[in-house]
């Protein structure tokens, strides 16, 4: 694009919206990143909320779905990070905007001539966003990382990031992964001025899962996202008028400890309800499918199943979840119509929430491991659990044009993207969140 003409078009814009988003990051650090020079810096003056209830499942794509759709999962569609692939080793992961029902706050930027940039923002594969970078990985042997980005992102651009930027990148170690998107950010921002952005950094998500919540890696994390946001406001000031331009700043979950992982697919094999042959399922009637900290239970809907056997599966959890019954780690049950309610899949059979300390995975050798005891799949800390937890919400912060200083006890992820769209004089349709007017001039 002639970078000349991408200025000119500016002008006619109302504003820039810049929204980073920080991986489980949550209420929990704010005390310590309020030390740290440039996140203390922008918190002065700006329209905070503190405590913001994440969606359920309580992980990363439902939870950046609604922040851009203003939806909970069960209206927007991103009901996992995972599809249901009984048969994959390696589910593929919900990459593509196809899987978002209705509009986004991009797309709503878009038609109204905005030019607009996406730095691994999830679920945004084969979305209209100009320049594109998407979270989306090589899930098959035969594929190559670089061709599958750029058929589901742009691919020019991925190129050009690639070619200057891709000597930092070691798969998707950190804080390399986050080394490469920062540098790649900067780079979008002086180079093609973008009017809206998505930057979604997880350094500190892929850390706590590594060492667990509180670790000293983790800390390291959260200094490393305090520079990282000094650099990028150094990049805005010199690219365009701060007085028109939105920073906003925010979490999409936080992250538990986790010291025991139970695999709820052992169980209905054991009972009958799934059969495997080797590694693979190959044919169930009920099938455990994880959101780490819960778990959704789904019955094959190319099956008639009786009655009887629903009120066998029915039993079955009930006499899993109580006392005596520890080794399942299940701390509530809810119906699909129960999920539902809190934001989640309700074509599910049942809903279970994991007690303190435990996650589910979809593995089906055995019934439980320590996490010390893991050889694939280890997560010291995890999410996914009930939102609404203590100690377990994330924040949002915004600054700058349209936003107005104050702060606000307590808000949802999904009224976020209402929140900013009416910011953007968009429109989101109908949607589950309420504007935070405490926020706006």
């Amino acid at each position: 694009m002639n970078q000349k003409k991408n200025k000119a078009n500016k002008i006619e814009k109302d504003h820039r919206l810049i929204i980073v988003s920080l991986d489980a990051v949550g209420s929990e650090d704010l005390a310590f990143l309020k030390t740290l020079p440039n996140f203390k810096e922008l918190y002065k003056h700006a329209a905070v909320c503190e405590h913001v209830e994440s969606v359920y499942p309580s992980i990363t794509y439902p939870a950046h779905t609604s922040i851009i759709t203003g939806k909970k999962p069960i209206h927007h569609g991103v009901v996992n990070n995972t599809l249901v692939q009984p048969k994959r080793a390696k589910p593929d992961w919900m990459w593509q905007r196809k899987y978002v029902k209705g509009t986004t706050l991009y797309d709503e930027a878009i038609k109204k001539g905005y030019q607009t940039a996406a730095l691994l923002w999830p679920v945004t594969a084969r979305s209209k966003i100009q320049y594109n970078l998407p979270e989306v990985l090589a899930n098959r042997p035969w594929q190559n990382q670089v061709i599958v980005s750029a058929l589901n992102g742009t691919a020019s651009y991925e190129l050009a990031l690639q070619k200057r930027f891709g000597h930092l990148r070691d798969g998707v170690r950190q804080p390399a992964l986050d080394n490469f998107v920062h540098q790649s950010a900067l780079y979008t921002i002086e180079t093609y001025q973008p009017d809206m952005m998505l930057i979604h950094y997880t350094d500190v998500d892929t850390n706590r899962h590594i060492y667990g919540v509180h670790h000293n890696k983790v800390t390291k994390a959260l200094e490393r996202h305090d520079k990282r946001l000094g650099e990028l406001l150094t990049a805005l000031q010199k690219t365009g008028d701060m007085e028109k331009t939105t920073l906003v700043v925010l979490g999409d979950h936080y992250q538990k400890d986790v010291e025991r992982v139970v695999y709820l697919n052992y169980l209905l094999k054991e009972q009958g309800f799934l059969k495997t042959k080797g590694k693979k399922i190959v044919d169930y009637q009920f099938l455990a499918k994880n959101c780490d900290g819960s778990c959704y239970i789904y019955a094959n809907n190319k099956k008639t199943i009786n009655d009887r056997d629903y009120q066998k599966l029915t039993e079955l959890l009930e006499k899993c979840r109580t006392e005596g019954n520890e080794i399942y780690g299940i701390e509530r049950i809810f119906t699909g119509k129960e999920a539902g309610d809190r934001g989640g899949d309700d074509r599910c059979v049942y809903m279970i929430e994991a007690k303190q300390g435990v996650c589910y995975l979809d593995e089906f050798e055995e019934l439980t491991l320590e996490v010390k005891d893991m050889k694939k799949g280890k997560m010291k800390g995890t999410h996914g659990y009930l939102p609404d937890g203590e100690g377990y919400q994330t924040f949002f912060l915004a600054k700058g044009y349209g936003i107005k200083e104050g702060m606000v006890p307590h808000m949802y992820l999904w009224d976020e993207g209402v929140t900013l769209a009416k910011l953007l004089k968009v429109d989101l349709g109908e949607v589950d969140g309420r504007v935070i007017e405490e926020f706006l001039k």
